[in-house]
């Protein structure tokens, strides 16, 4: 055999020793990788719940969380022994209907509220580009009111609702939890505002249901709005709580003494999960709280999922 036969033999060898072993590596982590959802930054909002719907088809599926309680509830009062606070949580799988709530009470909202302000904002959408774009860009307000929870944005978005005055902003955000059925939802100052009467408060379920609502695409521009909160720049709580590799849209919120999260979570069948602590006596731990709280409600219906029989479309 000449000496160019046998280079032309080897690199023909080598070429197929490297495609046998990339195939093996492919079926290795195949086989080892969560079954979630996976779409990359490019991926619309639309295709994520299009893709999570055509994952499975359920015949009177349940994922009863009434197993999954006393789990989060030893998280939360394994916590309250060293920072204190009341801890409220409220989880609803969509398309199973199965919900679960822990403490429903009004609590101070911090920046989660901004979820009502963009959703009143979006409602006027229209007239708002119009009739401010020779001032503000609208989207760009909507954008750091949500990415990275910008105050100023937020006051500016208010404002803009009532025309220049922002206690008529404030009612009209008022006015759509109403409609919407966020009756523990109120909205009482600007973001930037002090004021120790007329404070922001909610509740973990009603910002649950507002999550839900915009999931299901109830309102007009719930793409935009989807798109925005996967777009979160704060998620060192409930998107921590779930591997790497699983999407979340969240709108995070804090204060001195508050910690508050609610967020999509997009495994086989999404679920929202809203979690709010208030009066807290650190920082870090009720984050790191949050997290856990993240983690097991993640692990409790990753398992039952897989414990399904899914009937594929």
């Amino acid at each position: 055999m000449s000496k160019k036969k046998r280079i032309i033999y080897a690199v023909i060898g080598t070429l197929v020793t490297v495609v046998i072993i990339s195939v093996v590596l492919a079926v290795i982590v195949s086989i080892n990788k969560p079954d979630v959802i996976q779409l990359s930054d490019s991926d619309s909002d639309t295709e994520i719940i299009e893709a999570t719907v055509k994952t499975a088809t359920e015949e009177g599926m349940s994922i009863p969380l009434e197993d999954l309680q006393p789990e989060i509830e030893d998280v939360i009062n394994e916590v309250k022994k060293s920072v204190g606070g009341e801890w409220s949580v409220y989880i609803v799988i969509p398309k199973t209907g199965d919900v679960l709530s822990i403490n429903q009470k009004k609590m101070q909202a911090a920046s989660v509220i901004k979820l009502c302000v963009m959703c009143k904002a979006y409602e006027e959408y229209d007239e708002l580009k119009k009739e401010y774009s020779d001032y503000y860009d609208v989207d760009e307000l909507m954008k750091d009111m949500i990415v990275i929870s910008d105050n100023e944005a937020a006051d500016t978005i208010i404002k803009m609702l009532g025309r220049g005055d922002y206690k008529e902003g404030l009612r009209k955000v008022n006015e759509f939890c109403k409609e919407n059925g966020l009756t523990n939802t109120v909205m009482g100052r600007l973001m930037s505002m002090e004021d120790n009467v007329n404070d922001n408060y909610t509740t973990s379920e009603d910002m649950g249901k507002l999550m839900h609502m915009i999931y299901e695409g109830e309102f007009d521009h719930s793409k935009e709005m989807l798109h925005l909160l996967g777009k979160q720049d704060r998620k060192l709580k409930i998107p921590a709580g779930v591997p790497a590799n699983v999407r979340t849209a969240n709108k995070t919120g804090e204060l001195e003494d508050v910690q508050n999260d609610v967020a999509i979570v997009y495994t086989k069948y999404p679920y929202i999960i809203s979690v709010m602590a208030d009066g807290v006596s650190d920082y870090q731990i009720p984050i790191d709280a949050v997290v856990d709280i993240s983690r097991v409600t993640y692990d409790y219906i990753f398992e039952k999922e897989e414990e399904a029989t899914w009937t594929i479309e």
